[in-house]
């Protein structure tokens, strides 16, 4: 049986709102490894239709070239 593992964005004092938070370098770390290590990803409709945008990226190589070139 394989393990499921579920993840919410939280902050400490329980705000979910992934408008208002600051995502660092260690939050995407954490996060890219954690999807990295998954065979499955389990979304909600609205995760789903935000996630979108960036599965149109693999497709769109135009908006990925101007994604990847935005000055630091």
């Amino acid at each position: 049986m394989r393990k499921l593992i579920a993840t919410l964005n939280m902050t400490l004092d329980g705000n979910c709102d992934h408008t208002a938070g600051f995502a660092d370098k260690d939050i995407h770390q954490h996060y890219t490894e954690l999807l990295g290590n998954g065979e499955q990803i389990l979304y909600g409709r609205t995760t789903y239709q935000l996630m979108e945008y960036w599965r149109t990226l693999t497709v769109n190589h135009q908006a990925k070239k101007q994604w990847t070139n935005l000055p630091a």
